[in-house]
């Protein structure tokens, strides 16, 4: 009897010399030799049993592998083909983010325009690079780790922590107290590992640490009124109410709060459309009328030029952050809307339509959208989008289905809109965006099985090289130009 093999196999033992060994074979071509790349006898140029191959010092190269016959050696190949970056989801590997990146050095070291499916104006390209990129398709200025892959630091139980979500009923404060809201209660973490507080609060409908930590904003009723609670943070983890403000039976709520970066102003959403600014320490109050719908979301940009706003409808305002004067309204096809200020310019503006699901750049002091991606379907929602304060990457959080028609979560990080450079997943529990660290090195995130999640993002040594990086780059700007102003 024998047994028909591969002419790549061979057995490990001799079958004459170990009784114990495999039977017998002989070595016979493989069925599918007509589907391998080889030519016939006489276009490989075999003349009297002799094959004429090509050498190049001690290597020979086989005339199957000669230049004008690539093409057909490619279709057993196989070509790779551009993905979404909205549905790369598990397939997505290092050697994708690795390819991508090399086209864009190429064509940046030779001058070369590739041709792109999203084409956008020379505005993008000068900013990116003014600030210091090298990749000439860049949408934004960003700087992606170079080991982009973030992992799971610890996982807590945190029942009713993703049913459902609310941006504005969690914070985390620069001295690691982390606020979470839900129902009637206000849970509050140091560390989210030592010790845990619980407040009862009457209806809290939005909360907001200040800037340096030592206040924490919180909306919520007095009975029918709307109410704006001051909690002063005391070292021995005690809170004491050392302002309240009540609002207007009209206003309804407070949805949304938001401290300016100098902890000086606070905006307050409300449920009628109204943003009502308090201006620290008197707490003397403004109120703007743009919207006229529910407040859903506020960010002051980083420089503190503008702040944006947007309601339940789709509509998004941005404000002179000094004059409090409308500047820009953008309308949107969505109710559901979403937004996040670039952290280093500070005039751009990731405008997200969570479905169909779309992301758009507008760049505030042209009042144009200076990229986009847009989809047709609402098989992909997008939950929520971030930057990285560090990097300048681009967190969108999706949710999407799978071939199963199971519900799945997760982070792409985004370098550009042609570009996906890291996946925050978790092939059971989903993984739903939270909140950043203060420091912008570590991630929370939720899942569906009621679990929060700490991810590291960027290691907190290499932020203190990048922070200390930008200082120095500053001081050398200074210097330079008080040495400008001393020659002139």
């Amino acid at each position: 009897m024998f047994v028909e093999m591969s002419v790549c196999d061979s057995p490990n033992k001799n079958a004459k010399m170990d009784k114990k060994s495999v039977t017998p074979f002989t070595k016979v071509r493989r069925k599918t030799w007509q589907q391998e790349a080889y030519k016939s006898e006489k276009s490989l140029g075999i003349k009297n049993g002799q094959q004429n191959v090509a050498y190049c010092g001690e290597r020979f190269i086989p005339k199957r592998f000669e230049r004008e016959n690539i093409d057909f050696n490619l279709k057993y190949v196989g070509r790779r083909e551009e993905k979404d970056i909205l549905e790369t989801g598990i397939t997505l590997t290092s050697s994708y983010w690795r390819q991508s990146n090399f086209i864009s050095t190429i064509n940046s070291a030779f001058h070369i325009q590739e041709r792109r499916l999203l084409q956008f104006s020379n505005l993008q390209r000068s900013r990116s690079q003014m600030s210091g990129m090298v990749s000439i398709d860049a949408d934004w200025p960003c700087l992606p780790r170079s080991r982009p892959t973030a992992f799971q630091n610890a996982t807590h139980d945190m029942a009713g922590i993703c049913s459902p979500i609310d941006y504005n009923m969690m914070d985390w404060a620069t001295n690691d107290l982390v606020a979470i809201s839900s129902g009637e209660d206000v849970m509050i973490w140091r560390n989210l590992e030592e010790s845990t507080l619980i407040f009862s609060v009457e209806s809290p409908t939005a909360l907001k640490y200040s800037p340096d930590g030592k206040y924490l904003a919180i909306g919520c009723m007095d009975r029918t009124y709307p109410v704006l609670d001051l909690w002063a943070v005391t070292p021995a983890m005690e809170f004491i109410v050392s302002y309240r403000k009540y609002f207007l039976k009209s206003m309804g709520c407070i949805r949304c709060i938001e401290w300016s970066h100098d902890g000086n102003e606070l905006l307050c959403g409300t449920n009628c459309g109204i943003i009502v600014v308090l201006t620290r320490p008197k707490m003397k109050s403004q109120q703007l009328e743009e919207h006229r719908h529910r407040i859903s979301m506020i960010k002051f940009s980083p420089n503190m030029r503008y702040f944006a706003s947007s309601d339940t409808k789709g509509t998004i305002f941005i404000w002179d952050a000094s004059l409090k004067k409308r500047l820009v309204k953008l309308g949107c096809r969505s109710k559901a809307v979403i937004f996040d200020w670039h952290p280093w310019t500070g005039v751009d503006l990731a405008v997200v339509e969570r479905c169909p699901a779309s992301i758009f750049i507008f760049n505030i002091p042209h009042r144009q959208f200076v990229a986009s991606y847009k989809r047709k379907d609402d098989r992909i929602n997008i939950k929520t989008v971030t930057y990285s304060k560090i990097t300048g990457e681009l967190l969108v959080n999706i949710i999407r289905g799978d071939p199963m028609e199971c519900l799945v979560c997760e982070i792409l990080v985004l370098a550009s809109l042609n570009r996906v450079v890291d996946l925050l997943a978790h092939q059971d529990r989903g993984t739903l965006f939270l909140m950043w660290s203060p420091d912008g090195t570590n991630i929370a995130t939720g899942g569906l099985d009621e679990t929060l999640s700490l991810w590291s993002f960027f290691p907190t040594h290499k932020r203190e090289a990048v922070l200390k990086r930008q200082a120095q780059e500053a001081k050398e700007k200074c210097s330079s130009l008080s040495l400008f102003r001393g020659i002139r």
